[in-house]
């Protein structure tokens, strides 16, 4: 059924395996500039010091494009231009949406001559010596772009208890952002999760809290994934009485090697271990009366002999804010970028480009074109409206804009900023449905839990959700396939699952023993509101 399916959608537009592959090899081999600061906008929450408000909507608020500079006649030169660098923007030449280009009829100017003036610009600000106090040395841990760049932007989410930190990361040029967020513990000093790279940047906006609340007690890695846990040490050698906390079966792919050993900078040495939750009494931590957590574990693949899990997020509760926090397991996805991606709005511009020579201006629109093309990327892999075409001849422009947009993309990002919140495509297809009965079971015991809001690490957050639109969204991931939630864009990953299946390099799927939809807590009613009304009934 889930083959019958997959034939029966949209044709797939992707890249030819010989493209792509080129595509992986010219990447692998080529060396670049390393890049090094993102400049900060004037948006919403953004900040970069301590001083910011707390963000009221889902939705990122749109620059303000009066406030921009006036676009620049000629690029900053480049010391050096790099294949790795161009390259990485060829997945930027495939993101965005947005409708007509009505600033480009209205006359708005583009900010740059060409496509490869605008990348070299951006990565001519992406070094330590344009930006200094946004290097981070250790980036060849995990050489993901922006490489040594990492600019970071600050928001309130609850004032005075629950604070937000995003930097970028990413293959290539797809750059999405990742998130930080830090909580202040009753007794005093302040509890993280998921740290980012302690750039000289993110301590000064950090300062101003231990100043005010106390240092950092607990640095908290809630998922397996390498790009969340790789900051634990270098982060902890920043603040080193703390301890650091990593998830229980907790490795890494394709190696498995302890990550205090591969990264070995943790002042208090080995990182200790999260109970697999606090409601079972196994296991303490000291934050217990004000954070719960629960850990999910899913997977069972070939490479570990099926025994340990390959995917795990921790959701953690704060009970004072009615925050919760996950890493991956539920999203949403707004229009406009994050305030992070706005910093420098290079990239965004490059993958906004419907196809080649099609140079965008820095507006709004474009910067949401360049968004939406990124997540489809990021979330679908390849998705099925872009064409793909290596020019040989050209190969740095091409990387850059040699990608073809289908205008059914906009559908797909529209689809995706429709749902009020979704589980991504990879969990839902590949692994979700293997252990069902397992996730139902975390799911609910987490929708049981009253929040208000969920911060999760990537896209936009916080989400004004609570535990309905939570159990909501886990049973369509539990329930439905990919192609009813996501569409034709979901080929690639149906592809890769029937791989597996063929190959047997994940467990067989399974169905859930107990079909009935997840259960949720529900807020009860106020007393003295239920009195009033059986007053005014009488």
């Amino acid at each position: 059924e889930f083959e019958r399916r997959r034939h029966r959608h949209a044709t797939f537009r992707g890249a030819h395996p010989t493209t792509m592959a080129t595509i992986a090899f010219g990447a692998s081999v080529a060396a670049r500039v390393t890049p090094a600061g993102l400049k900060p906008g004037r948006r919403g929450a953004l900040t970069r010091r301590g001083d910011v408000s707390a963000r009221k909507s889902i939705r990122c608020d749109a620059a303000d494009d009066e406030a921009r500079p006036a676009a620049q006649k000629r690029a900053p030169e480049a010391s050096r231009r790099g294949f790795l660098g161009t390259a990485a923007a060829f997945a930027a030449g495939a993101l965005p949406w947005s409708r007509d280009l009505a600033a480009l009829a209205a006359g708005d100017p583009f900010p740059y001559p060409d496509v490869i003036s605008m990348q070299e610009a951006f990565w001519a600000k992406a070094t330590k010596a344009a930006h200094p106090e946004r290097w981070y040395p250790y980036w060849w841990a995990l050489p993901l772009a922006p490489y040594g760049s990492k600019a970071t932007a600050m928001a309130t989410v609850v004032p005075g208890e629950v604070w937000t930190f995003d930097q970028l990361q990413g293959l290539l040029d797809v750059l999405v952002n990742v998130r930080m967020t830090v909580i202040k513990l009753e007794g005093g000093g302040l509890w993280v999760h998921n740290p980012v790279a302690p750039t000289g940047e993110l301590m000064s906006m950090l300062a101003p809290l231990v100043d005010e609340h106390g240092p950092v007690k607990h640095i908290v890695v809630g998922s397996a994934a390498i790009e969340h846990k790789i900051y634990s040490g270098p982060f902890s050698k920043k603040f080193p009485s703390a301890d650091v906390w990593l998830p229980p079966k907790n490795w890494s792919f394709p190696v498995d090697v302890p990550l205090e050993q591969y990264v070995p900078y943790y002042p208090l040495g080995s990182p200790k271990t999260l109970p697999e939750d606090t409601a079972s009494g196994v296991g303490a931590v000291p934050w217990q009366g004000e954070i719960e957590h629960s850990v999910l574990q899913v997977g069972g693949s070939s490479l570990r002999g099926f025994k340990d899990p390959w995917f795990v997020d921790t959701a953690f509760f704060h009970k004072k804010s009615k925050t919760m926090l996950v890493t991956d397991v539920v999203l949403h996805v707004s229009e406009d970028p994050p305030p992070v991606s706005a910093i420098d709005p290079e990239p965004l511009l490059v993958r906004g480009m419907e196809r080649p020579d099609a140079m965008l201006p820095n507006t709004r629109e474009a910067r949401s074109m360049g968004w939406g093309k990124t997540v489809l990327f990021g979330l679908l892999f390849q998705p099925a409206a872009v064409d793909v075409k290596i020019d040989l001849a050209n190969v740095n422009k091409s990387f850059l804009d040699g990608f073809t947009w289908d205008p059914s993309w906009r559908d797909g990002f529209a689809n995706l900023c429709a749902k009020p919140l979704f589980v991504p495509p990879i969990l839902q297809v590949l692994a979700f449905p293997r252990r069902r009965d397992e996730v139902k079971a975390w799911a609910e015991t987490v929708a049981q839990w009253d929040f208000e809001r969920i911060i999760p690490s990537h896209l936009d957050g916080p989400i004004d959700a609570g535990p309905r639109e939570f159990a909501a969204a886990m049973d369509v991931a539990l329930r439905a396939d990919g192609f009813e939630t996501f569409g034709a864009d979901v080929n690639t990953l149906a592809a890769i699952e029937k791989l597996s299946r063929d190959i047997k390099s994940l467990e067989e799927t399974r169905p859930l023993t107990d079909p009935s939809p997840i259960k949720y807590y529900v807020r009860p009613e106020p007393v003295v509101e239920a009195a009033a009304e059986t007053a005014e009934a009488a």
